[in-house]
């Protein structure tokens, strides 16, 4: 049972990472089309002030700074995702693994309470049937 908590809680960890990683999947999605949408919409230099463009340039370059930043950020979750995942397939294995042993060892023990059942019903025979003998030989 103890072994089975922990790796229900290793996988709400690995559920949680990946939770988080959709949203940073998803904020990386967000910068890079506003990025996109931004370029293109003020793309044309020929009629902007030469201060405006600087202006662009500047907030773009910022743009691919949160861009290239977001970027790093997922890599972490995807780390951090993976690290839970292994975690949790290792408990898992070890779940199975101790499953497998209970369930050899009852196995077992149904094999050894068949075998001391049909030793007392061999028993009981064998001493009723001693009896009956008994009966047979008194005249």
């Amino acid at each position: 049972m103890l072994a089975e908590s922990e790796e229900r809680r290793y996988g709400e960890l690995a559920g949680r990472s990946q939770r988080q990683l959709n949203e940073q999947l998803e904020r990386l999605g967000e910068l890079n089309a506003f990025r996109q949408n931004y370029a293109t919409k003020n793309s044309d230099r020929s009629t902007v002030s030469s201060a405006h463009w600087q202006d662009y340039q500047n907030f773009l370059q910022r743009l691919n700074t949160a861009v290239s930043a977001q970027q790093q950020i997922v890599r972490d979750y995807e780390r951090n995702l993976e690290t839970h995942r292994q975690r949790w397939m290792a408990k898992r294995r070890r779940v199975e693994s101790l499953e497998r042993v209970l369930e050899k060892y009852a196995a077992e023990d149904q094999v050894h309470e068949g075998r001391t059942e049909q030793k007392q019903l061999d028993e009981l025979a064998s001493s009723q049937s001693g009896c009956f003998d008994s009966d047979r030989d008194e005249p």
